[in-house]
């Protein structure tokens, strides 16, 4: 990816600390918000939530997704938002609590199911 160095503080941001990552994780377990029945609908959002790159958001993209596959309701766009959802959130956090992907993606998914 490109970027003009004058846009580099409005397009990248640093990774995100230790307490954030904690907090990141408690945030997945705690949020029990709702998404929309209509499939279309929830994609436009869960799109634009990954498009934001917000760790918070991605988590709950995530949860809402673990949470819809584990009733078995799970379209193709909210399959490919799940995955999305999970590589960018185990990577950040993996890199932040120093613990490998796989453990991460563990508690991920813990944290959901709580």
């Amino acid at each position: 990816m490109m970027v003009r160095e004058s846009e580099l503080a409005d397009v990248i941001r640093k990774p995100i600390e230790k307490s954030v990552a904690q907090e990141v994780l408690a945030h997945i377990s705690e949020w029990n918000g709702s998404t929309s029945e209509v499939w279309k609908t929830r994609a436009n959002v869960q799109q634009r939530k990954l498009e934001n790159g917000d760790p918070f958001a991605l988590a709950e993209v995530y949860k809402a997704m673990v949470v819809r596959k584990e009733a078995g309701t799970l379209s193709g766009a909210d399959r490919k938002h799940l995955s999305q959802s999970e590589q960018c959130l185990s990577e950040e956090l993996a890199a932040a609590l120093n613990k490998p992907m796989g453990k991460i993606c563990t508690q991920m998914e813990s944290a959901a199911l709580n």
